[in-house]
């Protein structure tokens, strides 16, 4: 939702994708920025007016590769493919309490973008 205009954006995506209505996920452009965020991710991420904008590498980083993930997310905001989950951590002091993210990558739109929804796993908090 626009705070400014009071408008919203429906976007669509594969079922299954979003696991649940009250879900945590972040929509991200061909070139990684973040462009949308949830209420439930603010509490994850940080304010709207933090996140919009921000590298999606600048927020979270992978344990299997950024190289990985950023590909997994450009490729997803391109065109559609299967949903890919990958393990996040978050970059800010943050991750202590929220431990590793498990992420679904997948494609939303219109307009084409990379949806990445997470939930907290609990595994490396402290």
């Amino acid at each position: 939702m626009c705070d400014h205009c009071g408008m919203g954006v429906v976007l669509t995506c594969r079922n299954g994708v979003v696991p649940g209505e009250d879900a945590a996920f972040l929509i991200c452009t061909h070139e990684l920025r973040v462009s949308a965020i949830s209420e439930a991710a603010e509490r994850i991420f940080g304010k709207q007016d933090e996140v919009l904008g921000a590298d999606l590498l600048e927020l979270v980083s992978c344990p299997l590769g950024e190289v990985q993930l950023g590909r997994h997310a450009a490729l997803a905001a391109l065109r559609p493919g299967e949903p890919v989950v990958l393990p996040l951590r978050l970059l800010s002091d943050e991750h202590r309490r929220i431990g590793t993210l498990a992420a679904r990558i997948a494609t939303c739109g219109p307009p084409r973008a990379a949806l990445v929804t997470v939930e907290p796993t609990g595994f490396g908090r402290h």
